[in-house]
């Protein structure tokens, strides 16, 4: 290995110029665009198409019934995030799931749970 003599000012405009282009990777995402994302603190994959600032859809891929209520409350919570102040109003499409404790029978495959989300006034 040889050693680089460079100065204390250029290693912290190198590293400041690193932060501030990884900062800027980001894009967002157009209008009409899904996209695919994953929750870490519900552990929930799910997509998201954004058709106005007012109006959203959620597909939240249904992985095992055993997270259904992480799902729903990620559910709710989300909404509220992308309304920010305004109040959000779900419509529920498909894929609700019905709980019991302990079922008799085996689970049928069920679909993921689709909703969309209108933020109106309150």
């Amino acid at each position: 290995m040889f050693a680089l003599n460079v100065s204390p000012q250029l290693k912290c405009t190198s590293i400041a110029m690193l932060l501030f282009l990884a900062g800027c990777h980001h894009t967002p995402a157009k209008l009409g665009e899904v996209q695919k994302l994953y929750d870490f603190d519900h552990k929930v994959h799910y997509r998201l198409v954004q058709y106005s600032e007012r109006r959203f859809a959620i597909r939240i891929l249904a992985d095992s019934y055993q997270a259904f209520t992480q799902q729903s409350v990620f559910l709710l919570r989300h909404s509220r995030q992308l309304c920010k102040e305004l109040v959000p109003q779900l419509t529920l499409r498909k894929g609700i799931q019905r709980f019991e404790r302990l079922p008799t029978e085996p689970r049928p495959y069920k679909p993921d749970l689709y909703a969309e989300i209108k933020c109106i006034t309150p």
